[in-house]
């Protein structure tokens, strides 16, 4: 209810009580408004206390029988009716109360209070006057209105930067409210459909488009009102959607629409240069699909001609080997009688010679091609593994005693560190002493006299079984190493040193070391020696008490 109504609720109740009820004073003592009464001779009949806390008054005021112009004066007096004469001031007032004529105004006293002041005629007694403070009231009314400004001027600032991003996005946008009218789509939804600007006009319904685009064709063919209707009755089932559409002049459109609280939201993306892009890709991809089939094709056949040649290189070697170790294997043996005397002295020293370099370069012969064919062995897996327990300190013992005079010989010191106990190792024994073997005669063959090879054999922190061979020769580079580990390749490196072999070692260890699922680490430096490490996991470590 508005303070106006309140007011003359206010006075009706006013002359009832005063006319028929002695709790009249009561009353209007408890309201929370001012009440004052004022006869035909303008002197106060009642005024509540509320009307005297209101205007600010002297008690004095409230006492029955005073003039209303000693109200007017007083307030003159202290300014409450701004500048100008005092009596002039009562003068006016009094004119216009003798008037008795209904009157409503507000009134903001000096201390900001404003006050509704609302006078009706009482029939041949003067009249009523009501006061009300609506300065709570009215500067809530401010406040909505600064801020229903505040709002018009965001949602006009908002309105407009919305409009940008629309136009900025390269994607068409509309949304339509429930009724199907449009209410915005950007300048993209015009370029994209091929829509006049007029057409996409906040107000236009959804089906004045679709009318649009089915006189044109853009549909295909059929009745124009059947096509629109069709498309009309599925948008009204607001549900998502999305497809794509071709239109006549070959422009390719991704739709895809999503219902919002208040309509339907769509957009609309040109995908013409993706879907060409696209059928380039199919193409390029079924020509590529075509090429890998041929090649896939050529691979194969090179496959089975590399596997063929692989099988024929195999079984020469292992024929070759055969048919070349049993002439070796006598002229090994009978070298080895000539030169112990069996069948009696030698009478020419010259010929005891010759009887010893047959020997030697028998026995080289034969390592070469035991050493080749191991090679090729292990190329064709052939070589499977004849896993045991053991200590792995026996055959490092066994190896570093059979190289012991060739290090003395040479001049090279032989150390080992082999610290392997309460844990034996499962492997293949005869494979980790080749391995062994091959790593400590080829650390002394390029170790100089005065150098140092030694043996480490430990498990390590990760749990794994380390086999390092380590010497301070001559060392290589990385180009160097990367050769060592090439098939039949040999390093020059010292010209001392002997350059007798295949070069078949380090291809062989390697080998030997995947096939116990290990791993190789060689560490080299031209002038400062070698370090080759050597892990087997630690599944091959078996803990004994």
């Amino acid at each position: 209810m508005g303070a106006g109504a309140v007011i003359s609720t206010v006075f009706r109740d006013v002359v009832v009580l005063y006319e028929t009820s002695d709790g009249f004073f009561d009353v209007l003592e408890n309201l929370n408004q001012g009440v004052s009464y004022f006869d035909a001779d303008l002197r106060l009949v009642f005024g509540n206390k509320r009307c005297i806390e209101l205007l600010e008054l002297p008690e004095k005021f409230g006492k029955p029988g005073t003039h209303l112009s000693e109200y007017f004066r007083y307030n003159a007096k202290r300014g409450e009716y701004g500048e100008g004469d005092i009596e002039t001031l009562v003068r006016e007032r009094l004119a216009l109360a003798k008037k008795f004529e209904p009157h409503v105004f507000e009134r903001t006293r000096p201390d900001g209070l404003i006050l509704r002041i609302e006078g009706k005629k009482v029939a041949n007694r003067g009249f009523v006057t009501t006061y009300t403070d609506v300065t709570e009231l009215r500067s809530t009314q401010n406040a909505l209105e600064d801020l229903n400004k505040h709002l018009d001027t965001l949602v006009e600032q908002r309105t407009e930067t919305l409009n940008i991003v629309l136009d900025s996005t390269k994607n068409g946008i509309s949304l339509v409210d429930r009724n199907l009218n449009l209410i915005v789509a950007n300048q993209q939804c015009c370029e994209i459909l091929g829509v006049p600007k007029q057409m996409l006009k906040p107000g236009v319904h959804f089906s004045d488009i679709m009318r649009y685009n089915a006189i044109r064709g853009e549909y295909g063919e059929g009745v124009v009102e059947e096509l629109v209707q069709k498309r009309v009755d599925l948008a009204m089932k607001f549900e998502p959607h999305s497809f794509i559409r071709e239109r006549l002049d070959g422009t390719v459109i991704e739709v895809v629409g999503r219902p919002v609280e208040h309509g339907f939201v769509t957009t609309f993306t040109d995908i013409t240069e993706h879907k060409k892009l696209e059928k380039g890709l199919r193409k390029a991809n079924e020509q590529l699909e075509s090429r890998v089939v041929e090649r896939t094709k050529e691979l194969v056949a090179e496959k089975n001609k590399a596997e063929a040649a692989s099988r024929s290189k195999s079984d020469f070697l292992a024929h070759m080997s055969h048919e070349l170790r049993t002439p070796l294997n006598s002229i090994i043996g009978f070298s080895d009688a000539a030169i112990s005397e069996v069948f009696g002295p030698v009478a020419n020293t010259k010929y005891k010679e010759y009887f010893h370099a047959i020997n030697s370069s028998g026995s080289l012969l034969l390592s070469l091609i035991n050493d080749i064919l191991e090679l090729s062995r292990l190329e064709s897996g052939k070589v499977k593994l004849q896993e045991t327990i053991f200590d792995p300190t026996i055959p490092a013992h066994e190896v570093l005693y059979s190289l012991k005079n060739s290090a003395e010989e040479k001049g090279v010191r032989l150390k080992c560190n082999l610290n392997f106990s309460r844990a034996k190792l499962k492997a293949d024994q005869r494979r980790i002493q080749q391995i062994l073997i091959n790593l400590l005669t080829n650390s002394l063959k390029f170790t100089e006299a005065g150098g140092t090879v030694e043996l480490n054999i430990h498990i390590n922190s990760n749990g794994e079984a380390e086999l390092i061979v380590s010497d301070t020769g001559s060392g290589m580079t990385r180009d160097e190493i990367k050769t060592a580990f090439e098939p039949f390749s040999q390093i020059e490196r010292n010209a001392h040193v002997s350059q007798e072999g295949t070069g078949l070692g380090l291809p062989i260890v390697k080998s030997l070391v995947s096939l116990h699922n290990g791993k190789l680490q060689f560490q080299s430096e031209k002038g400062k020696g070698t370090v080759v490490t050597i892990s087997l996991p630690t599944e091959r470590i078996i803990k004994v008490n």
